[in-house]
Order: C-alpha cells, then structure tokens, then sequence
C-alpha cells in the first residue's frame, strides 16, 4: 500500500474521529467540524482530492455509504411513534415539500439568475434536509421525544422521496421537443410508481425473510449484522437497477420492516449500526468536502452567496 493512500487513511478516519471527539467534548456542532475539515484537506491545503484517489468507486461508495445511513434510519423508524408525529410528519411530506419546491426553485430563478428548467431541479433537490445532517444534529441535540421522532421521520422518509422528485423533474427536462403529457403519463410516471412499488415489496419481502430465518435460528449472531448489512447494499443495487432513487426506498423499507415486525435482537443490532452510521456519515462529510475544487469556491458569485442564504433563511 503506498504512502499516498496511507497518509489518506490516517488523515480521512483519524481526523474525522477526532472531530467527532471535540464536538462531543465541547459540545460543538460536529457537522461544522466535519465541514471544516474537508475544506481544510480539500482547498485550503489541497492534500487530498477523494474523487482523483480513488477514481470511478468514489461515487458509488458514497451511494452504498448512504444507503447503510437510511437504513440504520429506518431501524429507528418505530410505528408506535407515529402516535405522537404522524400528522406532523404527513404535512411535510404532503404540504411542506411542494412549498420548498416551488419556493426554491423562485429563489434559484430570480436570485440564482437560474433557467426555469435547472431552478426546478435545484427545487427539487433542496427540498429534503436527509438523514446525513439530521440524525447528527439530533443525536447532540436535547430535544422533547416528540419533536425529536417527528424531526426523526421527516428525514428519513422524505429523503427518497426527494430523491424521486428530483429524478422526475430531470426526466421531464430531458423529454425531447414534441414529447409532451403523452409520454409523461404513458411512460415516465408508470414506470417511477412500478418501481417504487417493486422496491417497497422487495424491502418488506427481505425482512420477512429475515424473520422467517431468525425464529428458526437459522442466522449465527456473529453473522447478523453483516447479513443485515448485505441485505441492505443489495436491495439498494436492485432497486437503483429500476430507477435512480428507488434503491433509497428499498433500503428504508427494509429498516423499518424489520423494527415494526418485533424481531428478536434488534436492540442491539440497532446500537452496532449506529456506532457504524456515526463512522460513515462523518468520512463522508470530510470526503465529499475536500473534494471541492479552490478554482470552484473562488468562482462562486454574489448571487450564489444570496441564493445559499436565502435557501438557509426563507426557505
């Protein structure tokens, strides 16, 4: 193994973990840190580009890495405590997110200086937090068990479903001249519900199997968790196979199938996965930073700038 990629080691899980460290030391925002960090690696000192290092895997070890992230938030997505934030949960899904949409995509536009057909995308994309900046907060936070399960589900639950969303207005800009509601109903929206209602069933049939195998003790408890963790990398192959997007519901769904069907032993499968969670989404926050550009950030406008805020602040 050649120095290069050892030095990249130490300074990716090392300092990540020690971020993480001084954030619950100090009672920090570890995000911040973490951001920090990557910038630190990436423009300021330019000692590591990840996408370079490592090449074509950079981008689908970052997809499985959030892959294992919402499925170990799916685990925590608990039936019994909809009780308490399922209203609140169904009025950001049905109510909020078309509002983010259309409010983000205005500000892309006239603040942005966007297209209309790009400022709908970046709507699309920002319409969603997601469990990688969620779950962290949360976990320093002192929240009431209410705002914190419905904080909780919000993240995890809308983040595919942004992820549809922004797959289906790309579909939709790159319909070709003289395609219009023809092919959108006839083809794009059948083929987005088929495959989200295959992903859906391929994760509640994969929990099934794994009660099935579970009460008959035919799964080793040294072996639980890398199946479980198998299981999830693979249905979200299977489902990214039908549609960009659909693999995040797989693996969700899969999640939440197994802590909804009382399974025997989750409790501490839940705490392993979290300790894992933890590790990935800080490495990937120091990764995904330090692979911005210098050239990049020193290009950013004014109206970048307003729309960033803008997004943070009124939208």
């Amino acid at each position: 193994m050649s120095e290069s990629v050892l030095i990249f080691l130490f300074c990716v899980l090392g300092g990540s973990m020690l971020a993480q460290w001084t954030a619950w030391r100090f009672r920090l925002p570890a995000i911040v840190l973490l951001f920090s960090l990557g910038l630190l690696y990436g423009p300021v000192l330019e000692i590591m580009h990840p996408s370079q290092m490592m090449g074509a895997a950079f981008h689908p070890l970052v997809s499985l890495a959030v892959a294992l992230i919402v499925f170990e938030g799916g685990l925590i997505l608990d039936f019994r405590q909809l009780k308490e934030a399922g209203e609140g949960v169904l009025r950001l899904t049905l109510v909020a997110l078309p509002i983010n949409l259309i409010l983000g995509s205005m500000a892309a536009h006239y603040i942005g200086g966007m297209g209309w057909g790009p400022a709908f995308l970046f709507g699309s994309i920002i319409v969603v937090t997601g469990p990688t900046v969620v779950l962290p907060l949360l976990r320093s936070a002192k929240l009431q068990p209410k705002i914190a399960a419905f904080l909780r589900w919000e993240a995890i639950v809308n983040d595919p479903v942004g992820a549809i969303l922004a797959t289906l207005v790309l579909e939709v800009l790159l319909m070709r001249p003289g395609e219009g509601s023809g092919t959108f109903f006839g083809f794009i929206l059948p083929h987005m519900l088929a495959s989200a209602g295959l992903t859906i069933a391929l994760g509640i049939g994969a929990a099934l199997g794994v009660r099935w195998l579970l009460v008959r003790d035919l799964m080793p408890e040294v072996l639980k968790s890398s199946i479980l963790i198998t299981i999830a990398l693979v249905l979200f192959a299977l489902g990214t196979l039908t549609m960009d997007g659909a693999g995040l519901i797989a693996s969700t769904v899969f999640g939440m199938a197994l802590v909804n069907l009382r399974i025997p032993g989750m409790a501490e499968i839940q705490r392993m996965k979290e300790s894992l969670v933890v590790l990935i989404v800080s490495v990937l926050f120091v990764l995904l930073t330090a692979d911005l550009q210098r050239t990049q950030l020193s290009n950013l406008s004014w109206s970048i700038g307003a729309l960033t805020l803008a997004v943070l602040f009124l939208v």
